[in-house]
C-alpha cells in the first residue's frame, strides 16, 4: 500500500524504542526520566515556605532558588516547566515568592509576570477554585493582598473526619496544615475560638499521622510541593515545631545544586508506562525482573489512616507515597501480566485494595472512597483502568464490581462520545481507556464503545495524529512555549501542545482503536503509525508534550518516558496486528 508504514519500519521503531526504554532502567528497577525537571511552581512554594519559616537562609537555598527563577523567566514574563507554555498559575505563585524573597532585585521580573498574569485573567481565571484560593493566600503573604480579606479555611471541618476526607481527599493533610496556619493569624469571636480549640487537635492529628507514616523524615510523598504547603501551614501555626523544622530541613536537602526544586520523582508512574510498552514489544522477562521486585517493594504495607486507606496500594514514587488508584490498577495489572503473575500476592493485594476503594456508585476516585466530584473525585479513565485490572485478574464481567463500573461509565459519557481523565488534558486519554475497558469486557459493540470509537475517529487530524485542539486547525509552531508578546498586544497565543498533535494522544488513540478492531492497514492506523515513527528521536525515544496534569488545569509537565512508553506500546500493537493478523 503506498505511503503506509512498512512492517520493517514498525519493527525497527519498536525495537529502537524498547532499547531506549531499557537504557533508562536503573539498578533499583525504576525507569527514570532524564532532562530538566526544574519546576517553577514547586520552587516558588518552597521559597514561600522557607521565607515564612524565618531563621535566615542557611545553605543559601532561598537565594539560589530566586536566581534560578529569575534565569528561567520567559520572554512573555511567565513561568512553567520546560516544554510547557507559560502558565498563569505558575507565574502567579512565582511572583509572590519573588516578592517575599527578593522584592528589589526581582522588581522588573515581578512586574512582567504580574502583567502577563493579569492579561490572562489572574487568579480569578484559574479553573480550579482551590488553586485560585492558594494563589490569593500567597499574594497576601507577599503583600499583594490582605490576608484578613481571604475566605476562612474552616478548621472545624476536621471535626467531621469522614465528610472532610470525602470532600478533600489527598488535600486533607494540606488543608489541615494551612487551616492551622490561618487560624493562628485571624481573630474570631467566642464561638469561633471555642470551635478552633476543639478542632485544632484533630487537624494536628491529621498532619502528624501523615508525618509519622513517612518515617518522620519531614518529606511528604517525596514531593516538594506538598512538603512546602504543609511546612508553610504548620510553621505559621507555631504548633508542632518538630514537623515544621523537619519539613524545612527536608526542603533544603531536596534543593537542586544549581538552585530551585524539581517536580517530584514519578518512579512508579514512569515504570508502569515503560513496563507496559516492553511487555507489548516482547522484551524478555528476565531483564524486567528488577521492575517486578521494585513494584513489590514499593507496595504500601502501612495504612494511611488519616484518609481511611488500607494497605495494599501504590503511589507515584516510594514505599510511603500517598495512595493512587490509577497507579494501583496499573501495577496490579502489570504484575499479573508478568510470568507467574497469576500467583502474585502483591497483585492480589492490589486488587483487594481496589475493591475496597470502589465508590458506591461503581466508579473509582483518586484515593478516598466516595470522594466528592471535582478535584480528586470519580474519574472515567481511572475507573476504566481499574476495570481492566479486575478483568486481568480473572474477575468475571458479570461480577458486581465490573458491572457497576461499566454502568457508571455509561452515565459519564459526554454527548459527543468522549470521556475525561483526571491526570491528562483533554478527552483522548479518558476516551481511549474507556473504549479499551469495554473491549476487554467483551462489549466492543456496546453503544458506549461505539460512540467512543466514533469520537476518536473523528478527532484524528489530517496528518494522522491526535491532539487536544480542533483537528481541522493547522499545527502550531514547534517552540513548546508561549510566543513572546508586544506590550499591550493581548493574551499570548498558545503554541506547541495546545493544538498540534502529540505523541501521547496519538498513541492512546491508536492503541485503543486497534484493541477495538480497527483495520491495521486502514487509513487511520497507517496515518497514526507513520506520524509516530516519523517523530522518533535519534536516541530511540519520543518527545513528551504538555499533556500531563500535575495540578489539574493549572500546572502541567512533559515526560519523555511516558511518551516513549505509549508510542512503543501502540506501535507494537500495530506491528502485531498488521504483520500477523492477531493481537500483539
Amino acid at each position: 500500500m503506498p505511503n503506509r508504514t512498512t512492517d520493517d519500519t514498525l519493527a525497527a521503531a519498536v525495537d529502537r524504542g524498547a532499547a531506549a526504554l531499557l537504557a533508562r532502567l536503573r539498578a533499583d528497577g525504576v525507569f527514570a526520566a532524564d532532562g530538566d525537571r526544574f519546576a517553577p511552581a514547586n520552587t516558588a512554594a518552597a521559597v514561600v515556605a522557607l521565607c515564612a519559616a524565618g531563621g535566615g537562609d542557611p545553605g543559601g537555598v532561598i537565594a539560589a532558588g530566586v536566581r534560578r527563577l529569575l534565569a528561567t523567566q520567559r520572554p512573555d514574563g511567565g513561568w512553567a516547566m520546560d516544554g510547557v507554555p507559560s502558565e498563569p498559575f505558575s507565574t502567579l505563585v512565582v511572583t509572590a515568592a519573588l516578592r517575599m524573597a527578593a522584592p528589589h532585585e526581582a522588581g522588573p521580573a515581578i512586574a512582567a509576570g504580574r502583567e502577563l498574569a493579569g492579561r490572562l485573567g489572574g487568579a480569578a481565571a484559574l479553573p480550579e477554585p482551590v488553586m485560585a484560593g492558594l494563589v490569593r493566600q500567597f499574594d497576601a503573604l507577599a503583600g499583594f493582598g490582605d490576608e484578613a480579606a481571604l475566605p476562612r479555611l474552616p478548621l472545624e471541618l476536621l471535626l467531621l473526619r469522614g465528610p472532610a476526607r470525602r470532600l478533600l481527599s489527598l488535600r486533607l493533610p494540606i488543608f489541615a496544615a494551612l487551616a492551622l496556619g490561618q487560624e493562628a493569624h485571624r481573630r474570631r469571636g467566642p464561638l469561633g475560638r471555642w470551635l478552633n480549640g476543639r478542632a485544632r487537635p484533630a487537624a494536628l492529628a491529621v498532619v502528624r499521622e501523615a508525618y509519622e507514616r513517612e518515617g518522620s523524615t519531614g518529606g511528604f510523598s517525596t514531593d516538594p510541593w506538598l512538603t512546602a504547603l504543609i511546612c508553610l501551614g504548620v510553621g505559621r501555626s507555631g504548633r508542632a515545631p518538630d514537623i515544621a523544622r523537619a519539613a524545612a530541613d527536608w526542603l533544603r536537602a531536596a534543593a537542586r545544586p544549581d538552585g530551585g526544586w524539581d517536580l517530584m520523582p514519578l518512579d512508579i508512574t514512569w515504570s508502569t508506562f515503560a513496563l507496559s510498552a516492553l511487555l507489548a514489544a516482547g522484551a524478555g522477562a528476565g531483564r524486567l525482573e528488577p521492575v517486578r521486585e521494585m513494584f513489590r517493594a514499593r507496595q504500601q504495607d502501612v495504612p494511611f489512616t488519616a484518609l481511611a486507606c488500607p494497605a495494599g496500594h501504590w503511589g507515584f514514587s516510594g514505599d510511603r507515597s500517598w495512595p493512587m488508584a490509577l497507579e494501583t490498577a496499573e501495577v496490579a495489572a502489570l504484575l499479573r501480566a508478568l510470568p507467574g503473575g497469576a500467583e502474585d500476592r502483591w497483585a492480589r493485594d492490589g486488587i483487594g485494595w481496589l475493591t475496597s476503594a470502589q465508590d458506591r456508585s461503581g466508579s473509582w476516585s483518586l484515593a478516598v472512597r466516595d470522594s466528592k466530584r471535582g478535584g480528586f473525585g470519580p474519574c472515567p479513565q481511572m475507573t476504566a483502568k481499574a476495570v481492566g485490572a479486575l478483568l486481568g485478574a480473572g474477575v468475571a464481567v458479570s461480577d458486581r464490581r465490573v458491572a457497576r463500573a461499566l454502568e457508571w461509565l455509561a452515565g459519564e459519557q459526554r454527548a459527543d462520545g468522549s470521556f475525561e481523565a483526571m491526570w491528562y488534558r483533554g478527552p483522548v486519554a479518558g476516551t481511549a481507556a474507556v473504549l479499551e475497558a469495554y473491549c476487554l469486557a467483551g462489549r466492543a459493540d456496546h453503544p458506549v464503545a461505539a460512540a467512543a470509537r466514533r469520537w476518536l475517529a473523528s478527532a484524528q487530524r489530517a496528518d494522522g495524529s491526535w491532539g487536544a485542539g480542533d483537528p481541522t486547525a493547522p499545527d502550531a509552531p514547534p517552540q513548546g512555549r508561549t510566543a513572546p508578546q508586544r506590550p499591550g498586544s493581548g493574551p499570548p497565543e498558545p503554541v506547541a501542545g495546545s493544538v498540534a498533535g502529540t505523541v501521547e494522544e496519538t498513541a492512546w488513540a491508536l492503541h485503543a482503536l486497534l484493541v477495538a478492531g480497527a483495520d491495521p492497514l486502514g487509513g487511520a492506523a497507517v496515518g497514526a503509525g507513520r506520524w509516530l515513527t516519523e517523530r522518533q528521536r535519534a536516541d530511540g525515544g519520543w518527545p513528551g508534550a504538555p499533556v500531563n496534569e500535575y495540578i489539574r488545569h493549572c500546572f502541567r509537565y512533559t515526560d519523555d518516558v511516558i511518551a516513549s512508553g505509549l508510542a512503543v506500546r501502540a506501535l507494537a500493537r500495530l506491528r502485531g496486528t498488521g504483520a500477523r493478523g492477531g493481537a500483539a
